[in-house]
Order: C-alpha cells, then structure tokens, then sequence
C-alpha cells in the first residue's frame, strides 16, 4: 500500500466555503430547513432516508413548480472550493490515502472530489425521474453513520481507526473526532471545536499536525512511548 494512514475530509465548510449544500438548497428554492426533522433523526424517529424525502418535498412545495436538475445544479454552482483546499490535498496525496466522506449531496461532493483529484469519494445521491428531482435519494453516508463509512472503508484499505485522521466542522462529525486517531476542527466549528484534538482556521494548519501525528505514532511503534514523548 505504501502510505503512512489514512486522511478523510468531511465536505460541505471543510474543501468548500459554504457550510451545508443542503441548507443552500433550501434557501434557493424558498424552503426552511426545518430543525424538527434533525431532531426527529437523531431520536431515530425516522430515518436518514425519510430525512431526504421530507427536505426534498419541501423544496418542492415551496418551489411551486417541478425542480429540474439543471435548477439543482445552477443553485449548487454556488459553491466553491477553498483555495487552499488544493495545494493541501496534492501534498498529502504524496504520502497518505485520502478520501472525502460527506452527507452532502453528490452534485457538490462528487464536483469537489473531482477538481481535487479525490477518487475515494462518499456522499448522497439525490433522486431523479426523467431530469425531474422527486423526494428521496440513496443515503450512502448517513450522518450518524460516517464511522461505519470511515471503518468500512480504513478496513478496505488495510488500516485501523488509529491509522485515521478526520477533518470536519460540525456537530455531526463529533462522534467521528471520538472514534479516529487523530481529529481536527475547521473554524466556524461552534460545539465540535472543543471535541476534535486540534482547531484551525486554514486547511493548511492540518499539514503540520497531520505529519506530526503519523511521525509520533510511527515512532511509538518503533521504540514505545519512552521516545515518543520526547518528540517536541
């Protein structure tokens, strides 16, 4: 394999500069992003899956005529990748496994994997009918399930949760930061901020911390952790 762990990117504030392609989608069709629905995910009233149909059916109404998929794609155009996204993901791509897990939606995630050369690449999947968007979709990441996604896929690829960097921004990452070895928060982060081991402000403060992390944890294999303390 050749690479010293695994690095996942979360997508939506992470590589872009809009923080929920979601909540843009909803504020472009004239649609609230209702929070009842969240919680109603969380207590496992109904599923991630329900949680699409209810958001897509929204836009829809509010919308007042059918979405086609070029209005889908003309709201989301919106969105942009950080300009420092680029030159961080090309230098880890040097030396790690990187892949993006993300719950937004794949007109976005697939974009932004695509101009920055990500080919491990995990997001949901809106639901057409005939260029007609329609309640529904595939839930490949649902949001209380990026560490089944992010286990399933380190195991694919020969590494263990420890071997794991994540790099998100929000609530919902909170349980990943918890599971992998190393964690690390975008600012605006609000609560998520204080549960990831590090807080930036600049995709390129994670280069530093994430080679520092792998050379420690390199070291502590190698000699235990006598050394490894000693490392500045």
């Amino acid at each position: 394999m050749g690479r010293r762990g695994l690095v996942v990117f979360d997508c939506d504030g992470v590589l872009t500069y809009t923080k929920n392609s979601w909540g843009l989608l909803h504020e472009y069709f004239g649609s609230r992003d209702n929070k009842v629905f969240a919680d109603y995910y969380k207590r496992g009233l109904i599923t991630y899956e329900d949680w699409m149909k209810i958001d897509v059916a929204l836009m829809i109404h509010s919308f007042g005529k059918p979405i086609r998929r070029l209005d889908v794609e003309k709201a989301l155009s919106q969105i942009k990748v950080r300009d420092e996204a680029y030159e961080v993901v090309a230098y880890l791509k040097e030396q790690y496994a990187v892949a993006v897990v993300s719950a937004g939606v794949g007109e976005v995630v697939g974009r932004v994997c695509r101009e920055l050369g990500v080919d491990l690449c995990f997001y949901n999947e809106l639901k057409y009918v005939d260029g007609e968007l329609v309640p529904g979709g595939v839930a490949r990441v649902p949001l209380l399930e990026k560490n089944k996604v992010i286990h399933q896929l380190a195991e694919r690829l020969g590494f263990e949760a420890g071997d794991v960097t994540y790099i998100g921004d929000d609530v919902w990452d909170i349980p990943v930061f918890e599971d992998v070895g190393n964690s690390i928060a975008v600012k605006p982060c609000g609560d998520a901020c204080g549960r990831a081991r590090w807080v930036v402000e600049d995709l390129r403060e994670t280069i530093p911390l994430i080679d520092r992390f792998y050379m420690e944890k390199r070291v502590k294999e190698i000699f235990g952790d006598g050394l490894n303390k000693g490392i500045p």
